[in-house]
């Protein structure tokens, strides 16, 4: 009873050993590969569910069938078009679209992050030396993204099986040690464009100072010849007036420029010392001036 009893549990001991070497399971976040020694023994596998394999035989690898992120593992420095030395540091997205190919390339996951992360190197590289310094940190970032995208691509599919998914440029400064330099380089250029704009804005107030003083020397003298002319008319009226009414009345004229000549030569206060029958008081003596 006791050897029976001994018996059952090995042969399912055995049993549970075999099963457990025969029977897999893919999650949905993963594909997998069996292996035969080390050739395929079928097609990938990229449904989940519950599989089957040679017990002892077979061996499975699974890979992740997820976007998979891939960081530069320090900052690359790349040498653009125009000799600038830049500190470049870029991020991957990618995913194992052919896992027997990926398998025969790199075997591990970690193997095709280290091969891709050459690639990436080499496509930024490729790339961002070929534009200026400026398209690479502000110009056209944009494209020059999709532009290592489509390189990293290239070389990815053909000797990975993977598919990038993305590439974002993080950082693109320049060094420490340079970035003085460029510094004092733009400053030299804005201090020589703002000379030069000022020079120009010096030159405009000139040029607009001197337009309006000659139109203000038109003005004033337009104006004076205009108040000359206006003054001498309204004297040759204001003498033709007199001389019409000195025609009318010849004695209340000289009447007249007798009171005006008293009210000019006397001001309030003024002391005089004339004889009272002198001609300048004639109409004080007689009302025709011709006295007594």
């Amino acid at each position: 009873m006791r050897n029976t009893t001994s018996l059952l549990l090995i042969g399912l001991g055995l049993a549970l050993v075999v099963a457990l070497n025969t029977f897999f399971t893919v999650p949905q976040t993963h594909q997998a590969l069996v292996l035969r020694f080390g050739a395929p023994a079928r097609a990938p596998i990229t449904a989940p569910g519950l599989y089957v394999r040679a017990p002892f035989i077979d061996t499975v690898i699974q890979y992740d069938r997820r976007n998979l992120g891939l960081t530069l593992s320090e900052p690359l420095l790349i040498v653009a078009a125009d000799q600038e030395r830049l500190v470049v540091d870029a991020f991957v997205r990618w995913r194992i679209d052919d896992p027997l190919r990926f398998y025969q390339a790199v075997q591990t996951e970690e193997g095709g992050r280290t091969r891709l992360e050459g690639f990436t190197q080499s496509a930024l590289r490729r790339v961002l030396g070929s534009v200026s310094s400026n398209d690479i940190i502000r110009i056209r970032r944009a494209q020059l993204m999709q532009a290592i995208e489509t390189d990293l691509n290239r070389e990815a599919a053909t000797e990975l099986g993977a598919r990038i998914i993305d590439v974002r440029i993080r950082q693109a400064d320049l060094p420490d040690a340079t970035l003085e330099r460029v510094f004092e380089r733009m400053r030299t250029e804005r201090q020589q464009v703002a000379a030069q704009l000022r020079a120009e804005g010096q030159e405009q107030a000139l040029r607009i100072r001197a337009e309006a003083d000659r139109e203000v020397t038109i003005i004033a003298a337009t104006a004076r010849e205009t108040a000359e002319r206006t003054r001498g008319e309204g004297d040759g009226r204001r003498a033709r007036i007199f001389a019409q009414a000195y025609g009318r009345n010849a004695e209340f004229a000289a009447f007249y420029r007798s009171l005006q000549a008293y009210e000019r030569a006397l001001p309030a206060g003024t002391q005089m010392v004339i004889p009272p029958d002198g001609d300048f008081f004639r109409y004080m003596q007689s009302q025709t001036g011709r006295g007594r």
